[in-house]
């Protein structure tokens, strides 16, 4: 189910209660270069966190920094993009990913299109037969080449280790929208739109592996535009429907957080991308009166 989810979120694409202690104090990255932001102002009574993610890259390279840890450590609340230890939630989310269409890959693809795409999947996921993967929406397959084009056997996300690490420290993870949302976005994406884009991935194969890769550089680096800018730039069907997969979920997050941060000293996990742009989460916070400073992760 974790596979699922994590897929999605690379396609698209936290509270937490403080302890008596005062807030830790970070310091300031000057460049503005930084996954980790610290909110405050604004009528918080204290700050709150967001850090930006990637749903899923390499074991070795998920790995969370000791200012993240030690977050975790002082909270009792983590929100992610959704809750992801929750397996009803989950379940229902895949049942909504799998519901019968009128459309097919077959229907919309010609003969030799369909076979091109029929024997990437047949090759680099020969244990699920391609009857059973090609019910998802196509848009889901895309997302899904991440993972089976990553050079480890061992794979991760940065929002998995958040939950194992909570999971030690007895903290709890919310969510803050459902995967059935989630999975309702496909819906508003034509069905011919998602197959070519599969397609084309799949047709490129080099150059897809070679985005992949410079998108996990950038991320090391910390470079939030960076990653913004790419994901519009190097993803079509993002960009072409950015309102929808990006802006107005940016928008709801925001919305969210005065409730949940006024209550409580939180930590937001969401997708690093999310966090830059004019009409990113930082930008957003800004513009509601709250101080959004860079801290070192």
């Amino acid at each position: 189910m974790y596979k699922i989810a994590s897929s999605l979120f690379s396609l698209l694409g936290i509270s937490f209660l403080l302890s008596c202690k005062q807030s830790p104090t970070f310091e300031t990255v000057a460049n503005g270069k930084s996954l980790l932001w610290e909110i405050s102002g604004n009528g918080l009574k204290k700050p709150s966190y967001f850090l930006g993610t990637m749903h899923l890259m390499c074991a070795d390279d998920a790995i969370l920094s000791k200012n993240v840890i030690e977050l975790i450590r002082q909270t009792n609340q983590i929100y992610l993009e959704v809750d992801m230890d929750n397996a009803s939630e989950l379940l229902g989310g895949m049942l909504d990913l799998f519901k019968d269409s009128d459309k097919s890959l077959q229907s919309v693809l010609s003969e030799n299109e369909y076979k091109r795409v029929k024997s990437f999947f047949d090759q680099y996921q020969p244990n699920i037969p391609f009857n059973t993967l090609e019910k998802q929406p196509p848009l889901m397959l895309s997302a899904s080449l991440y993972e089976l084009l990553l050079p480890c056997e061992l794979k991760n996300g940065v929002e998995m280790k958040i939950i194992d690490e909570a999971y030690n420290q007895k903290k709890e993870t919310k969510g803050l929208e459902t995967v059935a949302f989630q999975a309702s976005i496909f819906d508003t994406i034509p069905y011919e739109e998602q197959a070519r884009e599969l397609l084309k991935s799949i047709d490129s194969l080099p150059k897809t592996k070679q985005q992949m890769e410079v998108m996990l550089r950038v991320y090391k680096q910390q470079d939030i535009e960076k990653l913004y800018s790419m994901s519009m730039e190097e993803d079509s069907t993002i960009s072409s429907h950015a309102d929808i997969m990006v802006y107005k979920r940016n928008q709801n997050w925001v919305d969210q957080f005065s409730a949940i941060a006024s209550k409580y000293t939180t930590l937001f996990a969401v997708g690093a991308a999310h966090l830059g742009g004019e009409k990113g989460v930082l930008k957003l916070l800004r513009a509601k009166g709250y101080t959004v400073r860079a801290i070192q992760n």
